[in-house]
């Protein structure tokens, strides 16, 4: 997603194992602030595949259920209460499986999220006015956790742009946030709306309606987790090479 480099090859990729010191130990000046979050966008790669599988799994539980409720409204007689029983405890099971699979994942996504933002301010001092708090609490604000965590990454992904070899920015387009942050909001929206909407139906052709819901916010889930994984891996990236760089780098 990003453009040519203006200058030299960069650094070895955050996902591969180099010899020499690891550039997030500058010693002297910023560079010994700078933590390094390659660790956890290796966990979170593990964490987002497990999520994508298990949100596949939840897909499958959500065609189910409006296939059911398809059925029942056509011929109530070719349904059996076995099949319901059975569509309905596999809908709640996944549910409460994907739901604390989400709930890890986003644990160590914020606490990756805010490293993130920490290093960003070695890198660009104070550009960012929110504090550095604000990237854990901006998720659990109502309402402003649908606009806040996207400022905050804007923000970061601007200061972590490395140097090109004459000094000025390479450019990172921000279509990787955008795309990312649009998909994971839309398929939050959906799949509240969904969840709530199924557990109040008191009528087939409701229930179908809220499955169908659900079943179209479980498939951008996994659009979301996959666009995750390559925000956290860009990112983890354009932190090393800048923090390769160097403390005068930083201090830019």
């Amino acid at each position: 997603m990003s453009a040519a480099p203006a200058g030299p090859p960069a650094p070895t990729p955050f996902l591969t194992s180099s010899p020499s010191p690891s550039p997030y130990a500058a010693p002297g000046g910023q560079g010994d602030r700078l933590r390094a979050p390659v660790g956890l966008a290796i966990a979170l790669a593990v964490l987002f595949s497990l999520v994508i599988g298990i949100t596949a799994y939840a897909v499958y539980a959500d065609w189910n259920m409006r296939t059911l409720m398809e059925r029942l409204l056509a011929d109530p007689a070719t349904v059996t209460d076995a099949e319901l029983d059975r569509g309905q405890r596999l809908t709640g099971l996944v549910g409460t499986i994907q739901g604390n699979a989400l709930i890890v994942t986003g644990i160590v996504f914020i606490v990756w999220f805010h490293r993130v933002r920490t290093n960003a301010e070695v890198f660009a001092p104070g550009a960012d006015k929110l504090s550095l708090g604000w990237a854990i609490g901006a998720w659990f604000v109502p309402f402003a956790n649908l606009w806040l965590p996207y400022r905050i990454a804007v923000t970061t992904w601007g200061s972590s742009t490395p140097l090109g070899a004459d000094g000025g920015y390479r450019r990172f387009p921000l279509t990787l946030v955008n795309l990312w942050w649009g998909v994971f909001v839309l398929s939050r929206v959906l799949g509240w709306f969904g969840g709530m909407s199924y557990g109040r139906a008191q009528s087939p052709d409701a229930a179908r309606d809220a499955a169908t819901t659900m079943l179209v916010g479980d498939a951008l889930d996994i659009v979301a987790a996959i666009l995750a994984v390559l925000f956290v891996r860009r990112l983890t990236a354009m932190q090393h090479a800048r923090a390769a760089q160097g403390p005068a780098a930083a201090a830019v």
